[in-house]
C-alpha cells in the first residue's frame, strides 16, 4: 500500500517541498522506499496466492515417484486379465451409485441458492447446472474457470446478480470442503487405523485427528448459531453458512462421498476386504489431496493413495478397478454433460437466432478461442504420450516398407518437440493472439505429417487436422498482435505444462522400466527401438523449454515497453502547447508512447507495466475527440492481451469510462487555487505575507528566468537537483511526474529561489493554452537553503500567474484525501482512508494537505478508470512499478 500511496501525486517531487515544512516520518519514503518490505526481497517477490498450486505440483510429483516405484514390475497383461474379471453387473451397480453420487451433489447448489436468496431457480434447472459444473470441475480440474463459468452462464439466465452466482460458487466448494472433512473424521471415529499405511500414526493419534476436525466444526456451527458471519471482498459480500447449512452440507457430503466411494468398492474383485467404512474413510483422504493438488481429477495423486492405504489388494486388481472407475465416475458423465450443454446452448441461441446453424455459429464463435485452446493442449499432450509409448508392431513392419529409417527417426523427434511447443501456444490461442494461430496451423499440419511418418498414427493425424481445421474456420477470432513468446503465460498453464510434460516422461520411463539404462542407447536407430527415441525426444522437449523460457524472460516486445522516439515526440508539440491542460507536457518526458485520434486533433499517452497498459490521465483532445480516444485506446490494449488503465482520470469524463465498462476508484484529491481569490492583502493574507518577509529576511528572492535563459544556469540546477536526491535518499520517479533530464528542464521557464546570488530552489512552469491553468511539475531545492524558501517560491508563483491572467493555479494532489471511510464504504476507500489517517509513518498525508489548506484551494477529486473486479491490487502494483521505472526507460534511451 505505501508503494502505491506513494505514488499517486502528478507531483510527488514538488509536494515533497512541503517536508521543508511538515517533514514525513523517518524512515519513511514517498513511493514506498520505506515501511512495509521491500520489493526486491525475497519475500516480497514471493507471490503467496500460488501456494496452493505449488503444493499440488509437489503432490503430483510425489505421487508420481510413488506409482512408478509400486507399479514397477506390473504388466499391461495383468491389468487387462484384471478387467476381464469384473462382472457387468458390477458395472451397472457401478453406474447406479455414481448417478446417486451426482444426484446428491445437487444438495450442495440447493443450499448454496438458498443461502444468498436466490429461490427463483427451478430444481430442474438446479439439478442440470449441478451436474454440468461438476462433471466438468472432477474431469478438467479449477472449479473457477469450468464449473464457475457453466454456473455464470446458466443462473444468470434465471435473474441472479454476479454477486449470487459468485456466492454460489463460493459456497458450494465451502460446504463441499465441510461436507467430506466431517464425512472423513467421522469414520475415523470408528476406524482409526485405517489410514495408518497412508500417515503411518498409530490410532490414537488418528482418532483425535477425527474428533479435533469434527470439533471444530461443531464449534464454527454454535459461533453462527450465536452470530450469522459474513466474508466480504471489495463490495462484494458474502454470508458464510450457519448451523443448518452446515449440517446440510455434512448430510449431502456425507450420501455423495458414499455413493462415490460406492462406485469404486462395488467393481473392486472380490478377495481381501477389510470392510466399506474403512475404504470410504481412504476414498474421501484420497479424493481431499486430489483436490488440494489442483491436478484434473486428481490423477496420480488420488491412485497413490488408495494403492497405498489397499495393500490387501492385489495391484493389477486395484489398477484395473481405478482405469475403470475413471471411466464410469469422470468420463461418461464429462461426456453426457458435454452433450447436455451443447444442446442446452443450441436451444438457448437458436430461439435468439432463428435458424440452426446461424446459432451454432453464434455459440461457438465467443468460445472459440478457449475450445481451441484446449484442443490445441490436448493435441500436444497427445504427441507427448505417443512419443512416450512404444509405436504398433504391425504398423512399424508396414512402415518399413515404406518410409526410410532416417525419417522415421526425426520425425518421432520433431512430433514430440511439436508437441510441447503446442501446449504453450495455446496460452496465445485463448488470448486471441494472431501469431499463436498461424503458428499453431503450422504445427498441427506438420504434426499430422509426423505422426503418419514416425508410425502411421493415423488417429494422432486426424486429431491434428481436425484442430487444424477448427482454427482455420474461426479464423478472425485470433486478431491481437502481440508476441507470443515475450508475453509470459501464467502460472497456472505453467503448472500445466510440466504436470503434461512430467506424466509423458514418467509414462515413458514406466513402459520401458524393464530396459537397463545403457549410454549406447541414445545411438540406437532402428525401427523398433522405441526407448532410444523416447530419451533422445525427452532432452529434446528439456531443450526446447530451456529455449522457450530463456526468450520469454528476455524478450521484450518494443510496441508495449519502448517509448516513442523524439521524432514522434516532436510531432506532438503542437498539439501540446494548443492544450488547455497543463499536464500535457508530462508527454515530453520521453517515457511515454502516443496513441493519437482519428482526426489528429489529440492523443492518449501510455506506458505499459507488465500487462497493465496505463495511459497517464484523460486524452489530450477536444472534446468531441475524447469518447473516441477512450474506445481507441480500449481496442488497442485488447488486440495486444493487455489491461487497459486510466490514471488519474477527472471528473469532467467519467460518464465516458463508465460507458467503455471500467470501474473507478478514488486516488484523492487536487488542489486548485482560485486567483481570483488570492491575496497577500488583509486578514486573510496575514499569514501568508508573513511566510514571505520571514523568507527575504533570510536573504532569498524570487524570479522567473524563461526557457531561453535556462542553459546558461543548467549546472546550477542540477547541482541543486542531485543534492536534493541524496539527501532524502530517493531516487527519479516518472510518468505521472517529472524528473531531472537537461533535455526536458530547458523547455520551460524556470522559478528560482536565490540567496547571495546562488540558486537554492527551483520548479519548471507549466501553462495552459487558455490561460486556466498554470502549475509547476518538476521540483527541487537545497536541504540546507533558507527557512520559508518554499513558501517564498509558491507565494511568488502564485503572484506571478495571477498577473499573467491565468484563472487557477494547480497545486497538485493530495494522495488518499477526501475517501470515504463508512463502513459501507468499498475496500479500497476503507483501506485508503485507513491508510490516510494512520500512514504518516510512512508519507505525510495529512501533513501534505494541511500544507496545501493554507492556500484555500477548492478541492477536486481524481480517479482510477480499471476494469473491476480482482484486477485492482495489480494494477496498482503494476502503476507503481511504472512510476518507479519510466526514468530509467526514457534515460537510457535518450542517452542512446
Amino acid at each position: 500500500m505505501v508503494g502505491v500511496v506513494g505514488s499517486l501525486d502528478r507531483a510527488v517531487s514538488r509536494d515533497e517541498h512541503a517536508g521543508a515544512i511538515v517533514p514525513p516520518a523517518d524512515g519513511a519514503a514517498a513511493g514506498g522506499e520505506g515501511g512495509a518490505p521491500a520489493p526486491g526481497s525475497w519475500f516480497g517477490r514471493v507471490d503467496w496466492s500460488k501456494a496452493g498450486l505449488v503444493v499440488g505440483l509437489m503432490l503430483f510429483v510425489v505421487a508420481s515417484l510413488v506409482l512408478y516405484d509400486m507399479l514397477e514390475d506390473l504388466t499391461w497383461a495383468e491389468v487387462s486379465d484384471a478387467l476381464s474379471r469384473i462382472a457387468w453387473h458390477q458395472v451397472i451397480l457401478a453406474f447406479g451409485a455414481t448417478a446417486l453420487s451426482y444426484t446428491a451433489l445437487i444438495g450442495y447448489d440447493l443450499l448454496a441458492l438458498r443461502h444468498v436468496g436466490a429461490r427463483q431457480v427451478p430444481l430442474a434447472a438446479v439439478a442440470f447446472t449441478s451436474f454440468v459444473s461438476q462433471a466438468f470441475t472432477f474431469t478438467l480440474g479449477f472449479g473457477v474457470l469450468t464449473g464457475g463459468a457453466v454456473r455464470w452462464r446458466i443462473y444468470q439466465g434465471y435473474g441472479l446478480k454476479p454477486g449470487q452466482i459468485l456466492g454460489v460458487g463460493a459456497l458450494t466448494t465451502l460446504t463441499f470442503w465441510l461436507g467430506i472433512a466431517s464425512v472423513a473424521a467421522a469414520c475415523l471415529l470408528f476406524q482409526p487405523s485405517a489410514l495408518a499405511p497412508i500417515d503411518d500414526l498409530p490410532p490414537s493419534l488418528n482418532l483425535l485427528v477425527g474428533i479435533a476436525v469434527l470439533a471444530g466444526v461443531a464449534a464454527w456451527m454454535v459461533i453462527a448459531a450465536i452470530r450469522p458471519r459474513v466474508a466480504t471482498f471489495g463490495d462484494w459480500t458474502m454470508p458464510l453458512p450457519g448451523p443448518q447449512a452446515t449440517l446440510g452440507a455434512i448430510l449431502v457430503g456425507l450420501l455423495d462421498t458414499c455413493a462415490a466411494a460406492a462406485a469404486l468398492w462395488l467393481i473392486l474383485p472380490a478377495g481381501p476386504d477389510a470392510g466399506f467404512l474403512s475404504f470410504l474413510i481412504v476414498f474421501a483422504v484420497a479424493t481431499v489431496l486430489g483436490v488440494i493438488s489442483h491436478v484434473p481429477g486428481g490423477v496420480g495423486i488420488f491412485e497413490a493413495t488408495l494403492l497405498l492405504a489397499q495393500p490387501q489388494i492385489p495391484r493389477a486388481d486395484m489398477v484395473g478397478s481405478l482405469l475403470l472407475f475413471r471411466l464410469v465416475y469422470y468420463a461418461v458423465p464429462f461426456a453426457i454433460a458435454c452433450l447436455m450443454l451443447g444442446l442446452y446452448e443450441a436451444r438457448q441461441r437458436r430461439q435468439a437466432v432463428g435458424r440452426a446453424a446461424q446459432a451454432v455459429q453464434s455459440i461457438a464463435r465467443p468460445l472459440a478461442p478457449r475450445v481451441a485452446g484446449i484442443a490445441v493442449f490436448i493435441g500436444g499432450v497427445i504427441l507427448l504420450i505417443s512419443g512416450a509409448t512404444p509405436a504398433e508392431q504391425y504398423r512399424l513392419v508396414i512402415l518399413h516398407r515404406l518410409v526410410p529409417l532416417p525419417f522415421v527417426e526425426t520425425s518421432h523427434f520433431a512430433a514430440s518437440v511439436t508437441g510441447f511447443v503446442l501446449l504453450i501456444v495455446a496460452y496465445g490461442l485463448i488470448r486471441r493472439m494472431a501469431n499463436a494461430w498461424r503458428m499453431a496451423v503450422l504445427l498441427l499440419t506438420a504434426a499430422a505429417v509426423f505422426s503418419l511418418l514416425k508410425g502411421l498414427d493415423f488417429e494422432e493425424a486426424i486429431v491434428c487436422s481436425v484442430v487444424a481445421a477448427f482454427l482455420v474456420f474461426y479464423k478472425d477470432e485470433f486478431y491481437r498482435q502481440a508476441d507470443l513468446f515475450s508475453v509470459r503465460p501464467s502460472f497456472e498453464w505453467v503448472v500445466a505444462c510440466i504436470v503434461a510434460v512430467g506424466a509423458s516422461i514418467w509414462l515413458g520411463f514406466f513402459v520401458s522400466r524393464n530396459i537397463e539404462y545403457q549410454n549406447m542407447l541414445w545411438w540406437d536407430f532402428a525401427y523398433r527401438e522405441d526407448v532410444p527415441r523416447f530419451m533422445r525426444a525427452t532432452l529434446g522437449i528439456v531443450v526446447a523449454a530451456v529455449g522457450i523460457a530463456a526468450y520469454i524472460m528476455m524478450n521484450r516486445s518494443r510496441v508495449a515497453f519502448d517509448p516513442a522516439t523524439p521524432e514522434e515526440m516532436q510531432a506532438l508539440i503542437p498539439l501540446i502547447e494548443s492544450s488547455t491542460r497543463s499536464d500535457a507536457h508530462l508527454a515530453l518526458l520521453g517515457d511515454k508512447r502516443f496513441l493519437l485520434s482519428a482526426g489528429g486533433k489529440g492523443f492518449t499517452m501510455y506506458a505499459v507495466q507488465g500487462r497493465s497498459w496505463v495511459a497517464m490521465g484523460d486524452p489530450v483532445a477536444p472534446e468531441e475527440e475524447i469518447d473516441g480516444l477512450v474506445w481507441r485506446f480500449k481496442e488497442l490494449v485488447d488486440r495486444h492481451g493487455g489491461t487497459a488503465v486510466f490514471y488519474q482520470v477527472t471528473t469532467g469524463h467519467l460518464p465516458t469510462y463508465l460507458d467503455a465498462g471500467f470501474s473507478l476508484a478514488k486516488l484523492g484529491e487536487e488542489a486548485w487555487v482560485d486567483l481570483a481569490k488570492f491575496t497577500l492583502e488583509g486578514s486573510e493574507g496575514r499569514r501568508l505575507r508573513q511566510a514571505k518577509a520571514k523568507a527575504e529576511r533570510s536573504g532569498a528572492t524570487f524570479d522567473i528566468v524563461p526557457a531561453a535563459g535556462v542553459p546558461a544556469i543548467l549546472g546550477e540546477l542540477e547541482a541543486v537537483s542531485d543534492a536534493w536526491l541524496n539527501e532524502k535518499g530517493k531516487k527519479e520517479k516518472g510518468f505521472s511526474l517529472g524528473f531531472w533530464s537537461p533535455d526536458y528542464v530547458r523547455r520551460y521557464d524556470q522559478a528560482v529561489i536565490r540567496q547571495n546570488g546562488h540558486i537554492v530552489a527551483f520548479a519548471n512552469i507549466w501553462r495552459g493554452s487558455d490561460k486556466k491553468e498554470y502549475t509547476v511539475d518538476l521540483m527541487r531545492y537545497l536541504p540546507d537553503g533558507p527557512a520559508g524558501m518554499m513558501d517564498l517560491l509558491f507565494i511568488g508563483l502564485l503572484a506571478q500567474a495571477k498577473s499573467e491572467g491565468y484563472r487557477w493555479f494547480n497545486l497538485g494532489m493530495a494522495p488518499l484525501s477526501g475517501l470515504p471511510h463508512h463502513r459501507l464504504a468499498s475496500m479500497w476507500s476503507r483501506i485508503g482512508a485507513f491508510v490516510y489517517r494512520r500512514g504518516d509513518r510512512f508519507y505525510n498525508f495529512e501533513g501534505l494537505r494541511a500544507y496545501k489548506d493554507k492556500f484555500k484551494p477548492e478541492w477536486r477529486p481524481k480517479y482510477l478508470a480499471f476494469p473491476g473486479g480482482l484486477a485492482l491490487p495489480q494494477i496498482l502494483m503494476d502503476v507503481t512499478g511504472l512510476i518507479a521505472s519510466s526514468p530509467r526507460r526514457a534515460l537510457s534511451e535518450e542517452n542512446s
